[in-house]
């Protein structure tokens, strides 16, 4: 599980932002990664993993307060 010198992300992180971008959210990985790796000395496959586990994050933040809303009110 350890990063190369080249490689910010470890793998199996890489592979869950990746598998983070269906439907929608590639298109608009694709479209953000563009400018942003004019400001981020990364590649833009690196830049759409952290795009790819921000949606992740998003996710699995509303699951947990949906979850949490759900168990309040029973």
């Amino acid at each position: 599980m350890e990063a190369s010198a080249s490689e910010a992300l470890p793998r199996e992180a890489r592979r869950l932002g990746e598998h983070g971008l269906q439907g929608w959210r590639k298109p608009v990985a694709d479209a953000a990664s563009a400018p942003l790796g004019k400001v981020i000395p990364l590649p833009r496959s690196e830049l759409g993993a952290w795009i790819g586990l921000g949606f992740v994050g998003l996710s699995a933040w509303y699951l947990g307060s949906t979850l949490a809303r759900f168990l309040r009110t029973r």
